[in-house]
């Protein structure tokens, strides 16, 4: 999701959370080419429907779903974090490359086996 489209969210819930809460009305206003949420109208307002279909079940086990998926999210930033910091404190590891590995053998020059000394001949 683009960032535009998250912080169009974020603000629509921020405007409409109280508005849920107290059960009051909320605006949608279109000013200077942006779209306004308000409780309170203005010109060529349309009135938003803001209220919550879930029963009061539904909301507190999705208020305990977020509870939970926070601590997970906090447990594995934690987790991130140590293991950021334990590889910071390793030596750097060099991983080798085969094609340079081939190449490093290419260009070495070809190495000769020695000759073989031939046994000396029984002299007689």
């Amino acid at each position: 999701m683009n960032t535009p489209v998250l912080l169009t969210l974020v603000a629509l819930g921020l405007a409409l959370g109280p508005a849920l809460a107290q059960g009051k009305k909320v605006y949608r206003c279109e000013v200077g080419g942006k779209v306004l949420y308000s409780d309170a109208p203005c010109q060529a307002a349309a009135e938003v429907a803001a209220d919550d279909p879930r029963t009061q079940a539904q909301r507190d086990a999705a208020a305990e779903t977020v509870r939970r998926e926070e601590k997970l999210a906090d447990k594995m930033a934690r987790e991130r974090r140590a293991a950021e910091a334990a590889a910071a404190r390793q030596a750097p590891v060099i991983i080798p490359h085969a094609a340079a590995a081939q190449a490093a053998a290419a260009s070495a020059p070809a190495r000769k086996k020695p000759a073989k000394k031939k046994p000396a001949s029984a002299q007689s």
